[in-house]
Formats: structure tokens, sequence, C-alpha cells
């Protein structure tokens, strides 16, 4: 216990060594030696501690007289070296710290000096204790404002995405920032609930030290972060703290690894964690659900166009080259999730209203009369009423109504020009003419080359089609992947 009281002793001395409050006090004593001050400081057993511990040989042969003696009054003290230097013990309450003393003075102290120094000092301790106070105050609000401020952007994070993927990216990146660290990883259990396999993962270290991180797997029950899924225990050390995301039971990890300065991690920082995989639990459940729901969507438009093709092939569906060259040129404007999504959904069915246009008509060679023309275009909005009871498929329902726009506004159903034209539609428009193209269709005679029908594209940018689709079409349609797929 009395070794646990003379280091807490020891801590607050050498802080106070160190503090601002040090300046005030050298200040206000330069101003009354009319010099720069020069302090040495001692604990309670006249050891030197801090820098400048040699300081002058003469002062520590001096202190080696003293130390049968107690020291709980400013004192001067006449070094060894012949010059007076003023002794000043550090107290709070009954308890002594330790000394520091001011070295070298130019003149002799007398009874006023002695208080002022006195006063002096007591006014640095109170300082040093208010700094103290503020330290302690901060220390113990920091974690619960960034607990608070982790919580609302967690929350943003929910209602901005339900794309798993990029939910967890982002998650990744906020552990990141707030925990300070330079490695963040979220695993999450595979559908065996057997391993663990990197979801996402932020490494600020040398780039040539990093392995691919999502190719990371990992057996529950095995090393540090198998063993936190297994058991929903969360684990610290110095320059590691993992916590497990349970939602009723584990169901992944979040792992933070080595802080930006070497700090090492806290209890805070545990607490913080807890706090933020509490909340990114909730996010990854919805967004696993709702991936759940995209996919079930997926396999009924899937099945739907497999019905529609079961009676005339490629008449009121698209082919999948199709699919991958308008999701091609989604990526290639960098078009959100969420739109792309709701893009692939559109090029899947953009022409049931077909099923119910006359054989005749579809499969008629040459042009369409007037009337004819009539029809298609009527029938067109089919597509909306044979879908629309499809609720996950009403964002994609103004790309079907309006991938027959023209952008100079010559299309139809409604006449729409340039971007009053959804972005998705503009695109299909592009891919859709393309395929008409070069693919063989019932109602024409053979089909031009790739080369006559990107020159064909060419030729109508900015009367047919969007400009900027059609640019970003004929940059993905060189790519090595699409080419051989076309």
């Amino acid at each position: 216990m009395k070794k646990s009281n003379n280091n807490e002793k020891h801590r607050f001395l050498l802080e106070f060594s160190r503090s601002a409050s040090i300046l005030l006090l050298k200040g206000a004593i330069s101003e009354i030696i009319k010099k720069r001050v020069r302090c040495l400081f001692f604990d309670s057993n006249l050891k030197p501690i801090g820098k400048n511990k040699k300081g002058c040989a003469g002062i520590t042969r001096s202190l080696k007289k003293l130390k049968s003696q107690r020291l709980d009054k400013v004192r001067p003290l006449q070094c060894s070296c012949g010059k007076t230097c003023v002794f000043l013990p550090i107290m709070q309450s009954e308890n002594l710290y330790g000394y520091v003393a001011i070295l070298h003075l130019n003149f002799d102290l007398n009874k006023k000096d002695v208080i002022l120094f006195k006063s002096i000092i007591d006014v640095a301790l109170k300082e040093f204790q208010k700094e103290q106070e503020l330290v302690k105050l901060y220390d113990t609000i920091r974690p619960r404002a960034i607990a608070l401020s982790t919580i609302h952007t967690i929350h943003r994070l929910i209602s901005s995405t339900l794309d798993l993927t990029e939910l967890i990216e982002r998650i990744a990146r906020l552990t990141s920032q707030v925990m300070r660290a330079r490695y963040c990883s979220i695993m999450l259990l595979d559908d065996s609930g057997k391993n663990l396999v990197t979801r996402a993962a932020t490494d600020l270290r040398n780039h040539a030290n990093k392995k691919d991180a999502r190719l990371k797997k990992i057996k529950v029950g095995t090393g540090m972060e198998g063993k936190v899924a297994k058991t929903g225990k969360t684990f610290m050390s110095r320059n590691t703290v993992c916590v497990p995301l349970v939602e009723e039971d584990v169901v992944g990890i979040i792992c933070a690894k080595n802080k930006i300065k070497n700090t090492p991690f806290t209890k805070f920082d545990m607490e913080i964690l807890l706090t933020l995989a509490e909340q990114a639990v909730i996010a990854i459940k919805n967004a696993q659900l709702y991936e759940e729901q995209d996919k079930m969507a997926y396999g009924s438009i899937k099945s739907l166009a497999a019905l529609l093709d079961a009676k005339s092939p490629n008449t009121y569906t698209h082919s999948e080259a199709f699919v991958k060259i308008v999701l091609a040129i989604a990526e290639e404007m960098r078009l959100p999730r969420e739109e792309t999504r709701n893009l692939r959904y559109a090029a899947l069915l953009p022409d049931t209203g077909k099923f119910s246009i006359p054989d005749e008509i579809l499969k008629k060679r040459g042009r369409l009369s007037r009337e004819e023309y009539k029809i298609i275009k009527r029938q067109h909005l089919e597509s909306i009423k044979i879908l629309k009871p499809l609720e996950f498929l009403k964002p994609s329902l103004p790309i079907i109504m309006h991938h027959h726009e023209r952008y100079d506004g010559s299309g139809y159903p409604k006449g729409l020009k340039g971007e009053e034209i959804p972005l998705g539609a503009r695109i299909m428009a592009v891919a859709d003419a393309f395929e008409a193209m070069v693919s063989s269709r019932p109602y024409k005679d053979g089909n031009i080359t790739i080369s006559q029908a990107l020159k064909e594209i060419e030729k109508n940018k900015g009367a047919q089609f969007d400009p900027d689709v059609v640019n970003a079409f004929i940059s993905i349609i060189k790519k090595p992947g699409l080419k051989n797929l076309v």
C-alpha cells in the first residue's frame, strides 16, 4: 500500500514538473529576480526527478546535509558553489509530494520574499489541480460523447443504405475513424455458421505488407477472432480490441488494431466499440433481410421472364448479354448501387406489354404501318399495368416506361426530352438499340456488325441517345470482357 502511495506521489510530482503551472511559477519568479529561472525537482527523499537531474552539483551536495530534516517550509539554501538558492516544498494539505529548488538567485532572501515564494508555489499548485480536474473530466466525458456521436452516425448509416456490402464497408471506415486505428475488420459467419468470413477491412499500414483481406476465413473457435465469435466475450490487449456482433446469437465480430499514435487501447475504447457494435448489428441484420428480399424479388422476375420467353424467346425479354451491358454502362457512369439495382430489374423485363401485341405485328418484316405503330406504343404502357402490383418493382417502372423516349423529345410514350428522361431509361435505350442491331430478330432480315452498330449509335448521339451514355457505352464495349461477350 505504501509503495502504491509513493508511486502516486511520484507520478503527481512528475506531471506537475511538466505542467503549464510550472511556466506560471517560473514567470512569476523571473519577474522578481530579473533573470531566467532554473528549477530542479526532487521527491520527498530528495532524489532528483524529471529532466535536468544533474542540475548543479553544488545544490546536490548541499541537500545531502538536509536529509535528516523535515523540509516543509520555504527556506533559502546556500549552494556549495557559493550562490543562494530557494527550496520550496510541494504540499497538498499535510501531504508532502516533493520539492522544487530555484537555483542561483542574485540576492539574499528576506521574510517578505519567503512569503511571496510560498504564495507563488501555492497558486501554481492550485492551477495544476484545476488542470488535473479538467483532464479527468475530459477523460470521463470524451468516450461518452464519442459513443453518442457514434450512435447518431450509425443511425444515419442505417437510413442511408440497405446494401449489405456498402453498409459494412462504411461501418469499417467509421470504426477506424472512431477508434483511431490503423486496421479494422468486420467478419460475419458464413451460411454454415462454422466460419468467419471477412466482409470489409480498412488498412492504413504499408501496402506491401497487406494481404487480400477479403479472402480471409477463420474457423469459429480458432485464433483471437474465432474465440470471440465462439464465446461471445470481448477481447482487449495493448494493440487489439475485438467485440462480438450479437443479435440473439453471435453473427460476427468487429476488430480494431494498432492505434495511429501507437498508444494502447483503453477500457473507454472497448466501451465505444461495444456501443458501435450494438448499433451496427441492427443495421447489418436489416441489410441481410433486405438482401434476402432482393434475392427473392430477383428470382420472381427471372421466373416471369422465363414464362414470357417460353412463348417467344427474346421477344418480351432481353438476353443476359443485354443485362450485363446495361449494368456495365451504369458502373462506368458510377450510378449509386440502389439505382443500379433498379436498373437491373428493369433490364430483365423492359417489354412485357408486348405480350398482348398480335404476333403478326411483332414478327412483321419491314416497316410498321401508322396504325400498327400506335398499337405498339399503346401496348407498351401495358408493361406498367402488368408489373404495377409487384411492390418491389415500383422504383424500376419509370425506367421501363421511358426507355423508348428519344433524347431530342421525339420518342414515346410521353415525348420526354434530355434529362427529363430517367437516366436508367437513357442507358437502356442505348443498350436496347445496340442489341437490336447486332442480334437476330423475327421481324428483320439478318443483322449488322458490331462496328457498324457502334457507328450508328455514334451517329445518333444527341438526337436519339444521351451523349454521356453513348460515351460510356463506347468505353465499356472496347473492354475485353464485354467485347468477347457481344
